[in-house]
Formats: structure tokens, sequence, C-alpha cells
């Protein structure tokens, strides 16, 4: 085979450089870019308080996508941010899921301090003003709010990212969905900057909540490859082929002639395919610093089961289905077109015209059909198509 993509160097490394090496190691496969050139494309003419969805299958590549925008959009403003110490061009940070099947908004707003580089975040409380003075109170939830607020303020980010956003429809009993995407717009409304949420499917419960949020909202999709298209599968092909030349072996493993069984254990989703490499390459080399190549029978182990890809397989599809029903451009003009009645009232003078010819009609008059010949023409006009 052809000689590898890592540096020949990396050979006579130790084994945790290695595998640190394949870890970080991003391909920036078609779908990937297309979704990152949309993103840019969006924000670029954004409302400075828009909220712009990019959502995807579990495992397709967000957190990738997340990272990507921000190493990038840092390095293309390095020269403003040496002329202005505060600028931060693009900053962001993950949702946590919530221990308690609560979403922790007071946890959200302190680590969203400490990527927004916040001096003295464990200081910030609430103030009262008296005939004393100033006098602080406590520690809460709304003084980090505020403290986040004029952090974004000053520090005049593009866009604030929140990857992992579908853990903030995690809600307590008692309160509403539309209460969480209140309070992100809220944020984005008063620091005047937009908010991107990145997450599974999930994060589509936001985009209908009420109609003010449907007009603020765009949103981007990064799907999975699908095997029943030709292009999707040469795109897989080649990104696997990518990986398999990355892997720091003295024999390069033959991978891409397996490209079924990858597929199907990665529902034809990148990110989890490079997962499960990295696990298997750590579990290998982990075990057998000397090891020369890998064969199937080392990712068998780390394979996502089948009862899980199943059931992957079925929700990526039942969301795909419903995403492209919702931009389906004919079935929504044709629902809001019913919606807000265009077309009923021509119809309406269209069955009184013709009701008020019938009632015209004088007897043994002939109604204006065409007579009959010898061809039927239905008939012709369809053999002759």
């Amino acid at each position: 085979m052809n000689r590898p993509l890592f540096p020949d160097e990396l050979l006579l490394k130790s084994a945790n450089e290695k595998i640190e090496y394949f870890k970080n190691l991003t391909v920036a496969h078609p779908k990937l870019m297309i979704a990152y050139e949309e993103f840019k494309n969006k924000i670029s003419v954004a409302d400075k308080n828009e909220i712009l969805l990019i959502f995807g299958p579990s495992g397709v590549g967000k957190s990738t996508l997340f990272n990507r925008i921000v190493h990038d959009y840092n390095k293309a403003y390095l020269t403003e941010m040496l002329l202005d110490k505060g600028l931060i061009p693009i900053v962001g940070t993950e949702a946590i899921a919530p221990d308690d099947g609560r979403f922790d908004w007071k946890d959200f707003y302190i680590r969203s301090l400490t990527s927004l580089n916040e001096p003295l975040i464990d200081y910030k409380v609430n103030i009262e003003i008296h005939s004393k003075g100033i006098i602080p109170t406590d520690k809460s939830k709304n003084a980090y709010r505020r403290a986040m607020e004029n952090a974004l303020i000053y520090r005049k980010p593009h866009a604030f990212l929140i990857d992992e956003a579908q853990h903030i429809s995690r809600i307590a009993r008692g309160k509403s969905l539309r209460n969480q995407m209140d309070t992100i717009k809220s944020l984005a409304s008063v620091s005047m900057v937009p908010f991107v949420l990145f997450g599974t499917y999930e994060i589509l419960k936001f985009r209908n909540l009420s109609g003010q949020l449907i007009r603020r909202g765009i949103d981007v999709h990064l799907p999975r490859y699908k095997a029943e298209i030709g292009e999707d599968i040469e795109a897989f092909q080649s990104i696997l082929w990518t990986f398999q030349k990355h892997l720091p072996f003295n024999n390069e493993p033959n991978l891409v002639d397996h490209w079924e069984y990858f597929y199907m254990h990665s529902v034809g989703c990148v990110g989890n395919m490079k997962l499960w490499f990295n696990r298997t390459l750590d579990y290998s080399l982990s075990n057998d610093m000397n090891k020369k190549t890998l064969t199937i029978n080392d990712f068998e182990r780390f394979a996502l089961s089948l009862d899980k890809v199943e059931k992957m397989t079925d929700e990526a599809i039942e969301m795909e289905k419903y995403v492209e029903d919702s931009d389906s451009e004919h079935g929504r003009r044709e629902r809001v077109s019913l919606k807000l009645g265009i077309g009923t009232n021509q119809s309406e003078e269209k069955r009184t015209s013709q009701k008020s010819l019938k009632q015209k009609a004088r007897v043994g008059e002939r109604k204006a059909n065409r007579d009959r010949i010898g061809v039927d023409e239905f008939k012709d006009a369809k053999i002759n198509s």
C-alpha cells in the first residue's frame, strides 16, 4: 500500500503519544464542511439577538464542528485580538447533563464566565444600594447571569455557542420548555450576541415554541451519510480510508474492504466511527505497544451492539423524515396558504359560478361539452407521451 499519512517519526514514539496523535485527528469531510460554510453564511447576516440551531443525529460530529468554528474564528481575528485585549471573536461552552433531571442554570453561567475569561468569578454577588452605600448580598444565580450578560457585552463575540444544548430541555416539574428557551432568548437580547445551539434532534423542540422564535430562528442540519446515496457512500469510504492511513502502525490495516461493517456500526456518523477508532487504538496499544497493525477483530470489541445500532437508526430515520417534511417548500406553501385562506375565495367563486351556469341552462339546451370523435383522446395522449 501507499505510505501512511502520519509522520514517520511517530512510529518511534510511545504508545501514549501515538494514541494522543490519533485522538487529536479531525477530518474535514464533506458534510461537516457544508455545515461549516452554512453556519458562516447565516451567522454573517444574523441579527445580533438571533438564535441559531445546529442539529443532527447523535455522533454525527457536532462537537467537532463546534471546536472547528471556535479555532478558525480565533485564528482569523488574531490581529483584532491584539489591538483589543478584551475581544473574544467567538466563544462557547457545553451544557452539562443534569444529575437530578433539572438543568442547572447557575452552573451554566459559571462555565460560560470561565469560557469568557471573566476574572473573579467566585466573587460575583448581587448588590443593594442604600443610604449607607452599596451593600453586597448573596451569590445568587441572578448575579452570575448579570455577570455573563456584561461579559458578553464587553467581549463582543460574533456568537456564543452552546454544545450539547439538548440538555437544556431537561426541566423540573412545574417548569415549561418555553421558559428554558425564553432564558436563552433574553440572554441574546440583552447582550446583543447571537446564540448558537448545537445538539441532537431533541433541540428541534425549541424551534416551534412560538411565532417569535420561528421568526428569529435559522437552522443548520448536519446529517449522517446515507447508504442509499452513491455520493455519500463514496465520501464515507474516503473518510474510512483517511482514518486507516493515519493509524500509527508499521503495517497499514485493510479496513476499507470492510466499509459496510463500519458503516452499519457507526450508523453512517463520522463521530461515532472516530470514537470507535479511538477506543480500539487505545486498548490495542495499551495492551501491546509493539502491535504491528489492527484487524477487523480488534474493532469488534468496541463496536456498538446491533440493538443500539437499530435504535439509533430508527431515531435518525424518523427525525430525518421530520426535517425533510418541515423543509419541504411545496408542502409548507400549501399548509400556509390553507391557514391564511389564500386561494379559498377564488375556489368559492369558481364553485358559485359553476352552480349559476347549471341553474341558467334552459330545457333542451345542449351542455357545453365537446362531442366525442372516433379516437379516445385521453388514451391516445397516454400512448403518445
